[in-house]
């Protein structure tokens, strides 16, 4: 990477290149996409649009989400970069969403092609992308399987904190943080012994700044109330809000304490990155999380310790910092410097600009 006058000398991107972005929907909007490639090219000024099927480009960055089948036969003559941040390579090829997912996403029209084993498309792609992108050591390490051009970045989510949390002081009820995508709320099955032993002991509340309507099975099939599977699952003292920046912040800084349950038996769940919790800490939320391997290293790394191994960790953790203001108020600060120091917006850019230079130009 080359610096001057105040530009960035991408090696990878020419100026007249033309780059297709891939993704699920024909819009941009989703998190997925605009905490990733999409931030990155408004930050450097990269023109792209919405690939299509058969369209002539110089380079096409994908996520997961894209049409694989199309793009794991994408000619030579373009350059491929895969962003994949869900650990699909961690699933058993015999666990019944693995199963399912290739028929499922022919069927809805997600992919041109029918690939009943869809891993086996994962690993195609991988092998014929210049550049594979994901984000925890694990998921770099079975990708160099198929890959030697991996890069292990997490997501862009500064322009999401609106505000960050000061007052580290609780009232008459302790107040509890999630936020997320609502078709990720199942997680919380992981917690629903502890969240009712809790509310057992204590005045405590809940609150899920997500989606207010969920898929009723696989992704963008049908729509049921959140409400209703948050009531059956876990109970009384739950709140939900529709998500936005504005309330994101608002409600999360409000709260005293985030918690980021994952089943830490489901190897999909399990090996999610550490979006989720920098995302808090960045906020300034102190957080207790599953010990995913993600979630250990980041903690370890921030020094903190607050990761429940078992159902029986919550409560107990959880108690702990209720009654404890200058351990919440320390790890919130502890958390924050961590992200800033690690993942700033500059560390970021520079990451994404290190995978277009690792590729050179079209044709190269």
């Amino acid at each position: 990477m080359v610096e001057a006058a105040g530009r960035i000398d991408l090696s990878g991107i020419a100026p007249d290149m033309r780059i297709g972005y891939s993704t699920l929907r024909n819009d941009v909007t989703a998190p997925g996409d605009r905490r990733r490639f999409c931030h990155y090219a408004e930050q450097r000024g990269l023109k792209f649009e919405i690939a299509r099927p058969g369209g002539a480009y110089d380079l096409v960055v994908s996520s997961s989400a894209g049409d694989l089948s199309e793009w794991s036969r994408l000619p030579r003559s373009s350059r491929l970069v895969l962003d994949m941040v869900d650990s699909y390579l961690d699933e058993p090829p015999a666990a019944p969403r693995a199963l399912v997912r290739g028929a499922a996403k022919f069927l809805l029209g997600q992919t041109r092609r029918l690939h009943l084993n869809y891993r086996a498309l994962i690993e195609a792609t991988c092998r014929r992308a210049d550049a594979v992108i994901c984000a925890t050591e694990e998921q770099r390490d079975r990708i160099s399987k198929y890959n030697s051009n991996v890069h292990v970045i997490l997501d862009f989510q500064s322009g999401e904190v609106a505000r960050v949390k000061s007052d580290y002081r609780r009232g008459d009820t302790f107040h509890l943080a999630w936020e997320g995508l609502g078709v990720n709320i199942q997680t919380f099955e992981s917690f629903a012994t502890a969240w009712r032993e809790l509310r057992r002991r204590h005045r405590i509340e809940l609150h899920l700044v997500t989606d207010l309507a969920i898929p009723t099975g696989s992704n963008y099939i049908g729509l049921r109330p959140a409400r209703e599977v948050v009531k059956r699952m876990l109970g009384e003292g739950v709140y939900l809000s529709q998500w936005n920046v504005t309330m994101l912040a608002t409600i999360c800084t409000a709260c005293d304490l985030a918690v980021i349950p994952i089943p830490l038996d489901q190897p999909f769940f399990a090996g999610k990155p550490a979006n989720k919790l920098v995302f808090f800490w960045r906020m300034g939320v102190p957080t207790v999380t599953s010990a995913t391997p993600a979630y250990l290293r980041a903690m370890s790394a921030a020094g903190l310790d607050m990761t429940c191994r078992g159902e029986g960790d919550w409560v107990p953790m959880i108690e702990k910092l209720m009654g404890d203001e200058d351990a919440r108020q320390r790890a919130g600060e502890l958390g924050r410097r961590y992200v800033e120091r690690e993942y700033s917006e500059a560390s970021l850019l520079a990451r994404w600009d290190r995978v277009f230079e690792s590729i050179g130009g079209p044709g190269a």
